[in-house]
């Protein structure tokens, strides 16, 4: 994991960049080979990540079961490895920072999926294998452009909108 990529993102202490760290290294040791692309999106790629903030994570593999599967995998071998710093952070901190991973095969990833609009705007790359993921984010804001799509305010949340469907889209 580069340096430059933890210097990106907020955090509310140290005790708060360690945990970071480690859960961001635990994903890297525990797919090795089998992870592809790596990345933070959501509040803490833009740096609006309160105390109480998911950490979103993308996470694209060469190859996984089924998704259900990659949750419960992500859960045991990720999340309750570094369970006992989360516990502590909250406890001693008072942050909450709950992993909210997306596990993707790479044919799931050269699907258009809603987060890419996100993350096109802001994104924190971690690990980029074979430039896959660059490739996803390039053809996304390409795709974007074309379908004049707009990010609007509603209900106190932001919202894309798209001028045609995009599911399914290949990128």
């Amino acid at each position: 994991m580069a340096m430059n990529s933890l210097e990106r993102l907020k955090f509310f202490g140290p005790r708060h960049r360690t945990y970071v760290r480690l859960v961001l290294e635990r994903v890297q040791k525990y797919y090795a080979d089998r992870l592809l692309a790596f990345a933070i999106y959501g509040s803490y790629a833009r740096r609006e990540n309160r105390m109480n903030s998911d950490l979103d994570l993308l996470i694209v593999l060469r190859e996984a079961s089924i998704r259900r599967e990659r949750i419960e995998e992500f859960i045991t071998e990720v999340e309750m490895f570094c369970e006992s710093e989360a516990q502590e952070l909250y406890e001693q901190d008072g942050v909450l920072c709950d992993l909210s991973p997306m596990l993707l095969v790479e044919e799931e990833a050269l699907q258009f999926q809603p987060i890419y609009s996100d993350m096109a705007e802001s994104c924190v790359i971690i690990l980029d294998r074979e430039g896959l993921l660059q490739r996803i984010l390039v053809s996304v804001q390409s795709l974007l452009h074309e379908t004049h799509a707009r990010k609007v305010r509603l209900n106190n949340t932001w919202e894309w909108q798209y001028e045609k469907f995009l599911g399914g889209t290949g990128l």
